[in-house]
């Protein structure tokens, strides 16, 4: 058994994870993304690329703008699709939930 590389304390409650494979956020390339229902984050893991098993960072993304996060993909545009779940009783809702968020490039 080996121990955990990563913890959260408190939970966090991951729903969906995906390593990103696409190309069109270079900066995102092989990062692990976590989907939060608890935590109301994308959570984002960098690797080192000379050694995949050492986690070198780790960033909080959408923290608390769109409620619980249900799962996490890569387009096939090459975007960053996040799902949000707050319609099923335990989430505050808005107007315009459930929804997919696009992540891409920044724009100049």
């Amino acid at each position: 058994m080996r121990p955990p590389v990563l913890l959260f304390s408190p939970p966090i409650a991951p729903s969906g994870a995906s390593f990103y494979d696409g190309a069109t956020i270079a900066g995102f390339r092989n990062d692990l993304f976590l989907a939060a229902l608890s935590g109301t984050h994308l959570h984002r893991v960098r690797f080192d690329p000379a050694d995949p098993s050492r986690i070198i960072g780790t960033e909080r993304l959408l923290d608390g703008r769109f409620g619980r996060l249900r799962d996490v993909v890569t387009g096939p545009d090459g975007g960053l699709y996040v799902a949000t779940s707050n319609r099923d009783g335990r989430g505050t809702p808005t107007a315009a939930d459930d929804r997919i968020i696009r992540l891409g490039p920044v724009q100049e």
